[in-house]
């Protein structure tokens, strides 16, 4: 939920717990007004009743509006307000009425003189202050949403504008900058860390990548020094058979820290978006010439290679990636399958499916695709054909998934 729902819903909630309060307060307050104002009323009508049986000797009767009586005895004047319902003929129902009596004595005698007046009826009353009320508040809870909406917008639109920048950021460039953030202090001040956040990113990264790319390529030059000194030595005559074995053991690991090296470098470069400059690359082409390359290391395995290519499947990407996404994946299939089983290979507009038999991963499958990461501890493969795999996928902004089925591990590319 963002933050304007958040504090707009707060603020409902708060606004109609408010107007409930004052709507009951408004009834109260009516009620008591109204009652008020109609016994002062009321009392008027009495006094000029009391004039009139004083000056002219006349009881009017007005009922019931007017109610006028003789009393015996020689009670004390005394006044009583209160609600009555009288029956009203013309409307066939019982009306609330509003009446103040007072004892009043005039020329000697007592009188007990009633002045009513219709009151509106409760729940009329309850209806109109509802009413207004709710129109009130519906109007003022529009007006309340409208101008905070806007205003939240207005104030909060520097630290969108922020976000939206931040979603572009990009190891491509050197420099990363926000635009204005107004003037509020906090988003200011956001704006601010963000930057200093952002710039020390960028200065480790590039560190990082001058580090690994010196070092891939530092490295290769003593390893051609090393390799070419050991292949030296292994061509003298004097050599006997355990001194031999000992130098072509290190010449086979100096060239196995080659590749090392070099599957790093790529992997950085990759990771590094050089491989930039693309095109649209024939993919059935390129895969149908991996096959081929590799006919004769699966016909020493034994292997028998089930292929499905639909011809001119073609996808934008660089060359060299899509040849070492498919050659990875080949070498996967051939290094992972037993002697006298199948690899199937299927590619389509969508997918690119390679497959090969196997026993359950028993490993996590999700790790497959991790550096270093080998099922097998004593494989002497360097467990970084499948990370390059996902990487070359990631440039792409294609998918690749592992599934287990029916006794193939199946590497499915989804272009």
């Amino acid at each position: 939920m963002r933050l304007i729902e958040k504090t707009g819903r707060a603020y409902f909630w708060i606004s109609l717990s408010a107007f409930v309060v004052a709507g009951a307060i408004i009834y109260f307050a009516l009620t008591y007004i109204l009652r008020k104002t109609l016994n002062e009323n009321l009392l008027s009508d009495i006094e000029a009743v009391k004039r009139n049986i004083a000056e002219k000797n006349i009881i009017p009767s007005y009922s019931p509006y007017i109610d006028v009586k003789e009393v015996a005895g020689s009670n004390k004047p005394g006044l009583e307000a209160s609600d009555t319902l009288i029956f009203d003929q013309g409307e066939q129902e019982s009306i609330t009425f509003r009446q103040v009596s007072r004892l009043v004595s005039i020329n000697g005698k007592n009188y007990l003189i009633t002045a009513r007046e219709a009151l509106l009826e409760k729940s009329d009353l309850a209806l109109t202050i509802a009413v207004v009320t709710g129109s009130v508040l519906i109007a003022l809870l529009v007006i309340i949403f409208l101008v905070n909406r806007k205003l939240s917008l207005r104030l909060w639109k520097p630290f969108y504008r922020i976000l939206d920048e931040l979603k572009r950021f990009s190891f491509k460039s050197n420099e990363f900058r926000f635009s204005s953030a107004g003037d509020l202090e906090e988003f200011n001040e956001l704006k601010y860390d963000l930057e200093i956040l952002t710039g020390k990113i960028l200065s480790d990264y590039q560190a990082l990548k001058r580090f690994s790319e010196d070092a891939s390529h530092e490295m290769q030059t003593p390893l051609a020094i090393i390799q070419s000194k050991l292949e030296t030595l292994m061509q003298h005559a004097d050599l006997d058979k355990e001194q031999y074995e000992l130098i072509n053991t290190a010449y086979s690991y100096t060239l196995k820290v080659s590749r090392l090296a070099q599957t790093l470098l790529l992997l950085t470069k990759i990771s590094n978006d050089q491989f930039a400059d693309k095109q649209m690359v024939n993919l059935s082409e390129i895969l149908k010439e991996k096959i081929s390359v590799l006919e004769d290391i699966f016909n020493d395995k034994q292997l028998m290679v089930m292929k499905d290519i639909e011809e001119g499947i073609k996808k934008e990407t660089n060359t060299y990636l899509a040849e070492s996404l498919v050659m990875n994946l080949l070498m996967n299939a051939f290094s992972h399958s037993s002697s006298y089983s199948t690899v199937g290979i299927v590619l389509d507009e969508n997918e690119l499916i390679i497959s090969n038999t196997g026993l359950p991963f028993l490993s996590d499958p999700d790790k497959m695709f991790d550096r270093f990461f080998k099922e097998d501890k004593s494989s002497s493969s360097h467990g970084l054909g499948l990370s390059i795999v996902k990487e070359i996928c990631s440039a792409n902004r294609w998918k690749i998934r592992y599934q287990y089925e029916n006794g193939r591990h199946n590497f499915i590319v989804t272009f």
